[in-house]
């Protein structure tokens, strides 16, 4: 009896797969068939699901945004049981920091997804509303901290907001490149939300 494929995990194993291959070669190295040689099946199969590399490149953007979401969703949930807008901030910040090797290759490919949007002139799938919902949720939790005066009101908090996201998209690449440690990051993160919430 023929065995039977989950077409589900097979898309995601030639995300995996493309994953690898951005990851320490650059987008630009992706291929159909280098794809297909890095998970190991045949390129056929990797066009029986994508039948172009753009079409691949869009889904696997789709999986690392997924994926990427349900990372930083679990202590960001935790953080709003809390009722604690600081606490909520500082899970949304230190979410997307890369901690250990699988998050440091999902974290190195977005930034291969970021340079080529950059040379395409914005070609790139989706990524636009990534940083305006971070931003959104910083500035929100910080108007509210603002409201019960934990936050000085003085505090332009959309700005503020724009500040904190643009210093942790800072830090991520920093840490790609061993210029700062997760305990390092962290440091930087607590003083400056230490300054914010200093009311």
């Amino acid at each position: 009896m023929p065995k039977r494929v989950d077409h589900d995990e097979r898309r995601r194993e030639i995300a995996e797969a493309l994953f690898r291959i951005a990851a320490t070669r650059s987008l630009q190295a992706v291929t159909l068939r280098a794809v297909a040689a890095e998970a190991g099946i045949s390129m056929f199969q990797v066009q029986y699901y994508f039948p172009t590399k753009e079409q691949m490149l869009h889904y696997a953007w789709q999986r690392i945004t997924e994926l990427s979401g349900e990372r930083t969703g679990r202590g960001i949930a935790e953080a709003f049981r809390t009722g604690d807008e600081r606490a909520v901030i500082r899970a949304c910040l230190l979410g997307v920091l890369p901690t250990d090797e699988r998050t440091r290759m999902l974290c190195a490919v977005q930034i291969a997804y970021f340079a080529v949007d950059v040379t395409r002139g914005g070609q790139a799938p989706d990524q636009q509303a990534m940083f305006p919902h971070l931003v959104r949720l910083l500035a929100d939790q910080l108007e509210q901290a603002q409201q019960r005066g934990g936050v000085p009101a003085h505090f332009d908090t959309r700005l503020e907001a724009d500040a904190l996201a643009t210093m942790t998209a800072g830090l991520l690449s920093a840490m790609l490149v061993e210029a700062y440690d997760t305990e390092q990051a962290t440091r930087i993160i607590d003083y400056r939300l230490g300054h914010l919430f200093a009311g």
